[in-house]
């Protein structure tokens, strides 16, 4: 065989196997658990770049147990800007975090958690900072613990390295109250679904920590995250995902903005839509519930539902209320002394007029109305002092 064709042929077969070899290691959003063990040999290796799996979760949870060469993002410490209803991490703290990863833009960045949710969130984020080569690994870690895969209690030595994040962040995934949610509800062109149980969407259940009203954002559809969408700490097939969906006129010729209580339940429903189901336009409301319930001006469905009277009494209420009971009492007292006064008025006239017609005192009407003043007083004082 002609060697120029030979050296054609094995490049092409090259490239081939190369094409073969990042198809493998550089799979969808969403990689199995059998993805992850089979990786496990390179994850472990702490000086590798090419794969790099997280771990989000409380450190209690990390240090307890963990899948080997996991590194922990502390949930939510390191998934949140405190103090805030955005809470999304800004520039400075997403850098710091991406620095204890140790990745590069090459770098393979898979994402578990205790939940699919906290997962998930984790992702969001990163797509939100123009981090684009990341996955979500299919299971939480009781479902990889249930299935007797390998957990440690080992924490890989990772170099931390600086990582060269994208600025602006990317708004296309990211709503914002005052830009896309109040103007999806003043054009009717955005379609809201309310990603949380049923009872909050109903405004049968609230959060005094998180917001003071319940209900949801007039016209939502309620779509729970993650009850509904997996099972046993898996997502449920995609196929089955997407007739949930469309049965629920989601479907990906509409703007979305999916939300919450605080962006992170609605995160799950933005990952089946935007990432798994290929929908285009799907935002997450970062601020959630948490915002938009707080801000009275802003509607919410059923607006008749009240939460006020939930609340435990403060002891400066029970006082004033205890005060304002007294304070009645007090004047309908005062009125039925007003009322005695104006009988007195009226006996004493009838009196004097008895006189004047030179009947006296001894007569039988002046007699039984001045016998009856001694009794209404001591009825009166007996009446104030019972109460």
């Amino acid at each position: 065989m002609n060697k120029g064709l030979m050296a054609l042929l094995a490049s092409v077969l090259f490239l081939a196997s190369v094409s073969q070899v990042s198809a493998i290691e550089r799979p969808g959003p969403l990689v199995s658990m059998d993805w992850v063990q089979q990786h496990l040999d390179t994850i472990k290796d702490p000086t590798q770049t090419e794969i790099r799996l997280v771990e989000v979760s409380k450190s209690d949870s990390y240090k307890k147990e963990h899948i080997p060469g996991a590194v922990n993002v502390k949930w939510s410490s390191e998934v949140f800007l405190p103090y805030t209803n955005r809470m999304v991490l800004d520039y400075a703290s997403m850098q710091a975090v991406m620095k204890k990863l140790g990745a590069t833009p090459d770098t393979l960045i898979v994402i578990y958690g205790d939940s699919l949710t906290q997962a998930t969130r984790f992702y969001w984020t990163l797509k939100f900072w123009n981090v684009e080569n990341i996955a979500v690994m299919d299971g939480t870690k009781k479902a990889w613990k249930a299935e007797g895969r390998p957990l440690t209690t080992e924490v890989p030595a990772v170099e931390p390295r600086d990582y060269p994040l994208k600025y602006p962040p990317n708004g296309k995934i990211y709503a914002v109250k005052e830009f896309d949610v109040m103007r999806g509800l003043a054009t009717g062109k955005v379609l809201f679904v309310d990603t949380r149980p049923k009872k909050y969407y109903d405004g049968k259940k609230f959060s005094v920590s998180k917001w003071v009203r319940s209900g949801h954002i007039p016209g939502a559809v309620q779509w729970s995250a993650p009850e509904e969408v997996s099972k046993d700490g898996k997502f449920l097939p995609i196929e089955e995902l997407r007739k949930m969906a469309e049965e629920k006129g989601i479907t990906g010729d509409k703007e979305i903005i999916v939300y919450c209580n605080t962006g992170v339940r609605s995160s799950t429903t933005w990952f089946i839509l935007s990432e798994l189901l290929g929908y285009k336009k799907v935002k997450n409301y970062d601020g959630s519930m948490r915002e938009w319930a707080n801000e009275f001006y802003l509607p919410v469905e059923p607006d008749n539902f009240n939460i006020y009277k939930d609340f435990p009494k403060t002891p400066l209420q029970e006082m004033k209320e205890t005060a304002d009971a007294n304070a009645e009492k007090v004047a309908a007292l005062e009125k039925e002394l007003e009322d005695l006064k104006q009988q007195l008025a009226e006996t004493k006239q009838i009196a004097e007029a008895a006189k004047a017609e030179g009947k006296g005192l001894c007569g039988p009407t002046s007699v039984a109305l001045l016998a009856a003043l001694p009794l209404a007083g001591y009825a009166l004082r007996r009446r104030y002092m019972k109460n």
